[in-house]
């Protein structure tokens, strides 16, 4: 058998969770709210203003400075972390059936505490594990910051929610909030002291997962095109995109519409299964062994080109909000 590569996104194919969005909202006041609005502005800067080099999955970053008000610590959110994992359907026994087949590789945007929590419960190797590393401890805010930064988050909890059209346009209310957060991102926050601290949090999303994906596929000597990625959102589009033309095979599992336009295979289902039968077949025999349609009861296999995208995203999304619930179903 050929030797291949299986790397997979964290959140979506591996487990339910969004664990930065449960995060801010169990230590924040409306943490929820204020991340989702914070998602969506980083949404916008990547996929509507598509700013140059931008990196997807900054939402980790654009939260970090409200945590702080809440004085949060490693070892707080490590055993949050640790206490709220709740993994997809069967993921357990599709990971070590495919560890038996390829190497298993992990590439997440969620903080490394979080994914040494996951390692931990699924049995699975942390040095195969790319995450966003940073440390809560290193930075200590003062009451002065606390109450500048307090002062925002109020503010931008009255924000009216960010959207916009088919044709990308944005009502005023949009733009005025979108105006709100880059006033505070690019001009108040580069003057407060957090900044210094959080400045150098790399998120690992957008070109970060694509990175990792060439440094994982250098290391092992694999080439791309006998790499298979798995992901289900904005932070993974680099990622499909990469593994596409390379040859190798990208599969959106209950993507929203990002991962479901930019991957070659989309999966639409329940439970893992159909990701271990995937592998095999890649793994096995290459592409050519990935068949579309109706996989079993609870899962659908769609191909690019070969169905109708818009309603492929409708089915996916869905799922995606079924599996995870409505909240982190509906993030970017």
């Amino acid at each position: 058998m050929r030797k291949t590569i299986y790397v997979t996104d964290c959140e979506g194919p591996v487990t339910r969770d969004d664990n930065a969005y449960e995060i801010a909202d169990a230590f924040l006041r409306e943490g929820g709210r204020l991340f989702i609005l914070l998602s969506k502005f980083d949404d916008y800067l990547g996929d509507i203003e598509k700013v140059e080099g931008y990196r997807y999955g900054s939402t980790l970053r654009f939260i970090l400075p409200f945590l702080k008000t809440a004085d949060v610590t490693d070892r707080e959110i490590q055993g949050f972390s640790g206490q709220h994992i709740t993994v997809m359907s069967g993921v357990r026994e599709t990971l070590q059936a495919i560890n038996r087949l390829a190497p298993v590789y992990v590439v997440s945007t969620s903080y490394v505490h979080y994914m040494q929590e996951v390692s931990q419960y699924l049995g699975l190797n942390m040095a195969n594990i790319f995450c966003t590393k940073m440390s809560f401890d290193d930075y200590v805010m003062n009451d002065d910051e606390k109450k500048v930064i307090a002062d925002y988050h109020e503010e931008f909890l009255g924000l009216p929610p960010i959207a916009w059209d088919d044709d990308n346009k944005m009502d005023p209310d949009s733009q005025r909030t979108i105006d709100a957060l880059k006033e505070f991102f690019s001009v108040r926050l580069p003057s407060l002291p957090v900044y210094q601290w959080m400045k150098d949090v790399n998120p690992i999303g957008g070109s970060g997962k694509a990175e990792a994906i060439l440094q994982i596929s250098k290391q092992a000597g694999i080439p791309l095109k006998d790499i298979l990625y798995v992901g289900d959102s904005i932070t993974d589009v680099d990622a499909f995109r990469l593994v596409k033309d390379g040859g190798g095979l990208s599969v959106s599992f209950n993507g929203n519409r990002y991962a479901v336009q930019s991957a070659e295979y989309i999966v639409v289902s329940e439970d893992t299964a159909v990701l271990r039968d995937i592998a095999t077949g890649f793994c096995q025999q290459g592409k050519d062994a990935i068949s579309e349609g109706k996989a079993s009861e609870t899962a659908r296999i769609f191909k690019e080109g070969d169905c109708s995208i818009k309603d492929v995203i409708a089915l996916s999304e869905k799922m995606r909000k079924e599996v995870r619930g409505q909240a982190i179903g509906s993030l970017g």
